[in-house]
């Protein structure tokens, strides 16, 4: 792609998210800038824009790779692992950049009394009075989706592959067992059933007629049963399918309502629950009843934004400090070094602590705050390779020449050690990640309403009894740290100096 094209890109890019946010659009891709907040949102897309246009304007005379950076570019690709890694990062990210197209509560699409509605790209919400219920909050679309599949009415909702939003989100769940010869099953189940299950009125399915005990599939326990006013009516006893205790507080009436239970069996599962197909929660959810796959979505889009900032704070700072000291030397790099020195001594947790306590920290606080102590190596790097590179002939000529400071340092020596970055920019990414989900993992990081893969850990450590937690967790963090790891190794090696250095 030439850099007049990617220029071109960009700025449609620019344009159209700034035009579909004034809209109040939630248009996935387009939306990506705005994760942080608005003001990022507008700072970063003013950025963007100006360098696209920069790309339009002058990208064919200063955006053209030299013979050494395309021989680079060239070994990148020939290592395979680093290559193929970064490719399955690249798709990762896409995926995550298409937000609530594949995970959120929100239907795609709605067909209802012949309009149609597309809930997730709006801003604010449609009310469940539209769609026939008593509520004027926001309308359950899954509970609509199963209204109309119970209706058949031609009305229809197409939500998200995961129909279940990142944080904020715990359906009850309600699985419907199987009778078979008189004991009761879980749904695909040979084992009979050891929980309490329920019937409900034929006339009102939202209220409860009788619930009782069962243990391998045969009603063992205590029981009770309700009235189509919610009062409760009888009560009593089995032991192995047979009842041997029966109170009537409703002076007999409470045979009459017998036919009017419905045939089926329900059961409310207490979270955590494991993975199921038919729910739809592919790995389960928490203790809370949160799904776990959805927090794991949105926890690897805060994983991309926070190395996104991260790695501009860092770099930003680092080649301006470190570009500092090593070019002017003398009193600056004394007091610059000495001044770093004292930094890198303050306890960073404490103060992580400090402000988690006083403020509610949110991500841009707490990637600012790790920028803050994460620039240092950054410098250090910088800061030596900028004191060899002033030293070469060609700094001495472009000083001959008349060139000024600032047209030599951001002309001449920075872009000859601005490969120091490309190399170290995957460890500073994984760097970041880890101490992120340290942070939530300790309880100093974001609330405890975001999606966190520290928060997961956290929370499948303390319950290793339902496995789906903190596996899931772990395989996910330990997948991207692995990608991120090997496209570090992979630049290294190709960007490494004596690969394409011959000396005479």
């Amino acid at each position: 792609m030439t850099p007049r094209t990617t220029g071109i890109c960009l700025t449609a890019f620019a344009i159209l998210a700034g035009l579909f946010r004034a809209l109040g659009w939630l248009v996935p891709f387009f939306k990506v800038p705005f994760l942080g907040g608005d003001v990022l949102g507008v700072i970063l897309l003013v950025l963007l824009f100006g360098f696209a246009l920069r790309l339009l304007l002058k990208g064919q005379r200063e955006w053209q790779f030299s013979p050494l950076t395309l021989k680079k570019l060239k070994r990148f690709r020939s290592l395979r692992r680093g290559y193929v890694s970064f490719l399955i990062l690249l798709g990762l990210a896409g995926v995550a950049a298409l937000d609530n197209l594949i995970v959120g509560k929100r239907a795609l699409a709605v067909s209802y009394a012949g309009q149609m509605f597309f809930p997730f790209l709006r801003s604010d919400f449609i009310p469940g009075k539209t769609f026939g219920f008593d509520s004027e909050s926001e309308t359950d679309y899954r509970e609509l989706q199963d209204r109309c599949l119970l209706e058949k009415k031609g009305d229809w909702v197409l939500m998200p592959l995961v129909p279940y939003a990142t944080k904020l989100d715990s359906p009850s769940i309600i699985e419907t067992l199987e009778l078979r010869e008189g004991v009761l099953y879980r749904p695909g189940s040979d084992r009979g059933l050891d929980a309490t299950a329920y019937t409900v009125f034929v006339t009102n399915r939202e209220q409860k007629r009788q619930e009782f005990q069962f243990r391998k599939g045969l009603k063992h326990g205590d029981f009770r049963g309700w009235n189509e006013a919610g009062e409760q009516v009888e009560k009593g006893r089995y032991e192995n399918g047979k009842r041997v205790a029966y109170t009537d507080y409703s002076d007999g009436k409470a045979a009459a309502l017998e036919p009017m239970a419905h045939a089926e069996w329900k059961r409310l599962v207490y979270p955590p629950s494991e993975p199921s197909i038919t729910h739809r929660h592919f790995l389960g959810t928490n203790t809370t009843g949160q799904d776990v796959l959805a927090m794991l979505f949105g926890g690897w889009q805060q994983a991309l934004v926070a190395s996104v900032l991260f790695v501009t704070l860092v770099f930003g700072f680092g080649i301006l400090v470190g570009g500092t000291l090593g070019f002017f030397g003398g009193w600056v790099d004394i007091l610059g070094q000495r001044l770093i020195e004292i930094w890198s001594v303050l306890p960073f947790l404490f103060i992580v602590a400090i402000i988690s306590s006083l403020i509610t920290p949110t991500l841009t606080i707490l990637v600012a705050v790790l920028a803050a102590f994460g620039w240092m190596s950054t410098t250090s790097y910088l800061r030596t390779a900028v004191f060899k590179e002033k030293a070469r002939d060609y700094v001495a000529a472009a000083r001959l020449l008349g060139a000024s400071t600032p047209r030599i340092i951001f002309r001449q020596v920075l872009p000859n050690v601005i490969a120091i970055l490309v190399t170290l920019a995957p460890f500073e990414v994984s760097g970041v990640i880890t101490a992120l989900a340290a942070l939530d993992f300790l309880g100093f990081g974001l609330p405890p309403d975001e999606p966190s893969w520290g928060r997961l850990l956290h929370e499948g450590v303390d319950n290793f009894s339902y496995p789906w937690i903190v596996s899931s967790a772990f395989a996910a963090m330990a997948s991207v740290l692995v990608l991120v790891t090997f496209v570090g190794e992979a630049v290294r090696e190709a960007f490494d100096p004596k690969k394409f250095t011959i000396y005479q």
